[in-house]
């Protein structure tokens, strides 16, 4: 399963680890939608308690959850055949995702919690997929420039190109490389 996580919309992707294909192919709204329709209005809400963090991480596990019965279904497969996930977002998403705490976010110099890689079991976030699986997350860069930047860049191989190259993550927040 690999998911992008974006501020606005998610989209989530079956493949078959065998051969690299696409099996299946999904994009819904991104339910956290209703507290904010940009992630300082999240990082507000999320930072007022514990409680409201909670409800904004189960919101994502849930969806999550649902997308990937959602795929499966599409190719007859369950849930718990998804034995590895692959999960980025932005930094203030990434952090909502794993309910770590976003409120230095939300002020200067807008420093991550974490920005290393990241491997869990998938279980311990309340993802429905097989209960051994490990959901892997990519490293942030800086307070707005997230993971979902960096799967870009492996991606495009933009270190690989020769010249100058301009590689663009065109989102609520949109990342430049060049």
């Amino acid at each position: 399963l690999a998911v992008d996580i974006g501020t606005t919309k998610v989209a989530g992707y079956l493949i078959d680890l065998e051969n690299g294909k696409t099996l299946a192919a999904n994009g819904i709204m991104n339910p956290q939608i209703s507290y904010g329709a940009e992630v300082v209005s999240r990082i507000v809400v999320a930072s007022k308690s514990t409680a409201e963090s909670a409800r904004l991480q189960s919101l994502l596990t849930d969806a999550l959850s649902e997308m990937a019965a959602e795929l499966c279904a599409q190719i007859q497969a369950n849930p718990a055949e998804i034995v590895e996930a692959v999960v980025v977002g932005n930094t203030a998403i990434h952090h909502l995702f794993l309910g770590l705490s976003v409120k230095q976010l939300g002020l200067s110099p807008y420093v991550p919690a974490m920005v290393s890689a990241l491997d869990i079991k998938a279980r311990d976030l309340g993802l429905k997929i097989a209960p051994g699986a490990y959901v892997h997350l990519l490293p942030n860069i800086a307070g707005y420039v997230g993971a979902d930047h960096v799967a870009m860049l492996l991606a495009t191989r933009l270190v690989e190109k020769n010249g100058v190259t301009l590689a663009i993550d065109i989102g609520t927040n949109t990342e430049i490389c060049l």
